[in-house]
């Protein structure tokens, strides 16, 4: 069982990687005056290395969120002072293991790494502090006379463990624990928008002992449906889905924006598109026609200037209805997804 389970609130001044045989994500945070660390592991110890991880771009849970809002900036014993605040992956029903995806830390190309969602919102939070950071884990310090590893300031302290803290059948295994897991929170003040990032690692066991945490059977899978997914279930069943969008393109003459939705044919029959529509979060949209053979893509050019949809820099909702009006498919993102300009999200 972790020893010092805390959740820290405070803004982000600093970004380092550092690059050993363990990386981690370095950020600095900030808090009335007191310094911290907060480590984000990227690579795993123990095969097979690459992480499982959910990037939940509009976090959705009040109970949760409002509660870490009215929080003080520093850190909270959460077993001491606010045992409510703790996340369990397995039985909190924030997320489950069928909704995370496998990322190496570091790898060439756009949106296919954890650097790649993990940085711009840390840059984002560099930038602007009224981005508050909520970071879940093992608190560290303080370390009296030693300068901090990487940014140097004293006294040493912080937060690492930021990831799921239970499951673990080797090493790690004296750190099992229900009601201990790890996560990075980020409250968009200005828009009051949250993201979410729950890490874990592929060896961890997702069936486990609700006393000690410890893993019961070779069973993974995940226990509950999560609150936050950035892609809720569609009202009827369909082949057909929502799988990117340019959504801040760079500005073309006159200042236009030619923002695209790729759509995809996922069965193994053609698909008609007749009928069928793309809507934004305000009820703006997009007729379809045509068809789409089995497994083939599509990407949609939107026109704004005749009453289309708009997808908001802020953050916002793409819709894919059927000819009789029902949502087939619908995808949410945030603020952080739209900060490269030009750059396609994927979901």
């Amino acid at each position: 069982m972790l020893k010092n389970y805390k959740v820290l609130k405070g803004t982000a001044s600093a970004l380092a990687l550092d690059d050993d045989n363990d990386p981690h994500i370095e950020i600095r945070i900030e808090a009335n005056g007191v310094s911290y660390r907060i480590a984000l592991n990227v690579r795993s110890k123990e095969s097979p290395h690459d992480l499982l991880y959910a990037d939940i771009v509009d976090f959705k849970h009040p109970a949760l969120t409002e509660a870490l809002e009215a929080l003080p900036m520093g850190l909270t014993d959460i077993r001491k002072d606010r045992p409510e605040l703790a996340i369990d992956y397995v039985r909190g029903g924030l997320i489950e293991r069928e909704d995370m995806n496998v990322a190496p830390f570091q790898l060439s190309g756009p949106k296919n790494d954890l650097r790649d969602f993990i940085e711009p919102i840390v840059q984002e939070g560099i930038a602007d502090s009224d981005v508050h950071f909520y970071a879940f884990g093992e608190a560290w310090g303080p370390e009296n006379n030693k300068p901090d590893q990487y940014f140097r300031f004293e006294p040493g302290n912080g937060i690492h463990d930021i990831h799921m803290n239970q499951g673990d059948g080797g090493s790690f295994k004296a750190t099992n624990g229900p009601n201990q897991d790890g996560a990075l929170l980020v409250h968009f003040n200005d828009t009051d928008e949250w993201a979410a990032i729950f890490l874990c690692f592929q060896s961890q066991n997702w069936n486990t002992d609700a006393a000690t945490g410890h893993p019961v059977s070779d069973s993974r899978g995940g226990q509950g449906r999560g609150e936050g997914t950035r892609r809720p279930q569609p009202i009827v069943a369909s082949s057909l889905r929502i799988v990117a969008a340019l959504i801040n393109p760079v500005n073309g003459e006159g200042g236009t924006e030619a923002e695209t939705v790729t759509i995809i044919n996922r069965s193994d029959m053609e698909a008609s598109l007749d009928g069928w529509k793309l809507e934004d979060e305000n009820g703006r949209t997009h007729t379809l026609s045509g068809s789409l053979s089995a497994g083939e893509l599509r990407t949609i050019a939107l026109d704004a200037a005749v009453g289309g949809p708009q997808l908001a820099n802020r953050g916002g909702d793409i819709i894919l209805r059927n000819a009789d009006g029902a949502v087939a498919d619908r995808v949410g993102y945030g603020k952080s997804e739209t900060a490269n300009e030009g750059w396609t999200t994927i979901f």
